[in-house]
Formats: structure tokens, C-alpha cells, sequence
């Protein structure tokens, strides 16, 4: 997916989930000549739970940070892309929770806002 494509897909997707967002800073970083940029933001939940990103940009660049934490201030989960735990199959790619740490694939901004949305319809 290219990155105009991205962002309208990720605007679709805030218009789509307007109900359960309370508020929202998005910081869009592109170099139109290379079509290379930085998604960074925020976006708090109506329960006070707050999303934190940053992603490259085409998201085929896999770097990310999706830190995802309860109104405290706690973690709930955080995706990264960071290169430590070289022993997990998924390498660099893997999650973090109050269990521990997880293999796991590399996700975008969007993946992760439908799973925040499935947490807080239950």
C-alpha cells in the first residue's frame, strides 16, 4: 500500500471509530520525493486509555513502535519493531503485555487500532 493510500485508510478508519475516541493528535511526516515519511501520534479512548505511535512510512518499511496503555498510564500491550529478542521466531517483531514478551508479526497502525476497538466493545 502506498503512503496516500495508507492515509486515507487510517483517516477512514478514525472516521469509522469517531465514537469510541476522545480526542486525537496525528503528526504526518512526508517527503514527497521520496514518498518516505513518519506517522506519529495520539489518540485517547473515551475509557482514557491511550494510543501512542510511530510507524514508517510505506508501512513495507516495518518500523514501529504501538504502545497501547490504560488510563493510568499502565501498559496493555506495545508492538515493536525494535532489534532485541533475537529468540523469538517473529525477530525483530514482537509484543509486548503484562505477561511478558510475545512473538508476533509486524502490524501497522491500523491492525492495532482494530484490536483496541475489539477491547473496548467487551
Amino acid at each position: 500500500m502506498n503512503v496516500d493510500d495508507y492515509l486515507n485508510a487510517l483517516d477512514a478508519k478514525l472516521r469509522e471509530i469517531a465514537a469510541f475516541v476522545a480526542a486525537s493528535v496525528i503528526h504526518r511526516e512526508i517527503d514527497v520525493n521520496t514518498n518516505l515519511g513518519l506517522l506519529k501520534g495520539q489518540i485517547t479512548f473515551v475509557d482514557g486509555s491511550r494510543f501512542e505511535f510511530t510507524e514508517q512510512l510505506p508501512i513495507e518499511r516495518t518500523k514501529f513502535r504501538l504502545h497501547y496503555m490504560d488510563s493510568a498510564g499502565n501498559l496493555i500491550t506495545r508492538w515493536d519493531s525494535a532489534p532485541h529478542h533475537k529468540e523469538l521466531p517473529t525477530f525483530p517483531y514482537h509484543k509486548h503485555t503484562s505477561k511478558g514478551i510475545e512473538a508476533y508479526g509486524p502490524v501497522t497502525t491500523l491492525d492495532v487500532l482494530d484490536e483496541i476497538v475489539k477491547m473496548l466493545k467487551v
